[in-house]
């Protein structure tokens, strides 16, 4: 996890931020999420970090298996579940500091598995699948109006960084003051943000 950690740390320090980790008493009092983000000396927000690890469940099975075992077998995609494990324990982070949302909260993920992408966090988010046709699918409420309903709407941007595929941003805009505080920080001209 470190190592994401400091990915996402130069991803922010490239854009001109300054990251700063929550010291050792704040750490052991409970709760924290990863950093507090500055920017010229003034807080802008507290941003906290997920990784999203390939899935190693069929992996395993073939380095236990018996030469000419048959391994495997049906399951349901983990990728959902571990997204919005990682929302949910996020929020949680990030509300143990900010308990009245004075500031905004930024949750990066950092992407290992090829077979997840930004398109499920927009699943997730949304409860929508997103074909590749362009049709639109509400197959997933049960994920975006589940344990997260809530809270993701106290999650004011997400930061999609990936091993195989350019970043992605995704502002919530749940709170006007908040997206507007992060459009400007990190320059994005209200035009080209994409309604979903």
């Amino acid at each position: 996890m470190c190592g994401d950690e400091d990915k996402a740390i130069r991803y922010l320090e490239e854009r001109n931020f300054c990251v700063q980790r929550f010291a050792k008493p704040e750490l052991r009092a409970g709760k924290t999420p990863d950093f507090r983000v500055y920017r010229d000396g003034q807080f802008l927000f507290y941003c906290e970090v997920k990784s999203i690890l390939k899935d190693q469940w069929l992996d395993n099975q073939l380095v236990e298996a018996t030469p000419g075992a048959v391994v495997g077998g049906a399951r349901q995609d983990p990728v959902f579940n571990c997204l919005t494990g990682d929302i949910h324990g996020a929020a949680q982070q990030l509300l143990a500091v900010n308990k009245d949302i004075s500031h905004p909260n930024v949750l990066v993920f950092v992407n290992h598995d090829d077979m997840c992408g930004f398109n499920d966090l927009l699943s997730v988010l949304t409860g929508i699948f997103y074909a590749g046709d362009g049709t639109a699918h509400p197959i997933y409420q049960q994920l975006s109006h589940g344990r997260i309903r809530d809270e993701k709407a106290n999650i004011h941007m997400f930061i999609w960084l990936d091993d195989h595929n350019p970043e992605r941003l995704l502002f919530s805009q749940t709170n006007e003051t908040h997206h507007n505080t992060l459009r400007s920080a990190f320059e994005i001209d209200q035009g080209k943000i994409r309604q979903i």
